[in-house]
């Protein structure tokens, strides 16, 4: 079934640890592109500020609305402990 409980789930820090790291390199990104194209630092941060913000509610939405789907996803196998 589509969007049924699985039988293991990621845990919301885990989520927005996610959050956080893929943010990071989204928003130097945003930043040294929006520099580079208009030419102003302050129009690089303003546009890396708004980004940061408004994606990362999103993209948290978006993790935990994908933690609910149990397709390919399989927790029956070993996992190696190493």
């Amino acid at each position: 079934m589509l969007f049924s409980q699985p039988k293991w789930v990621e845990k919301w820090p885990r989520s927005l640890t996610k959050v956080i790291s893929w943010r990071v390199t989204v928003t130097l990104s945003n930043f040294l592109g929006a520099w580079w194209t208009s030419g102003s630092m302050m129009a690089g941060l303003g546009f890396a500020g708004f980004a940061l913000v408004v994606n990362s509610a999103l993209y948290f939405v978006h993790e935990r609305a994908w933690n609910r789907v149990s397709w390919a996803k399989d927790s029956n196998k070993e996992v190696d402990p190493v």
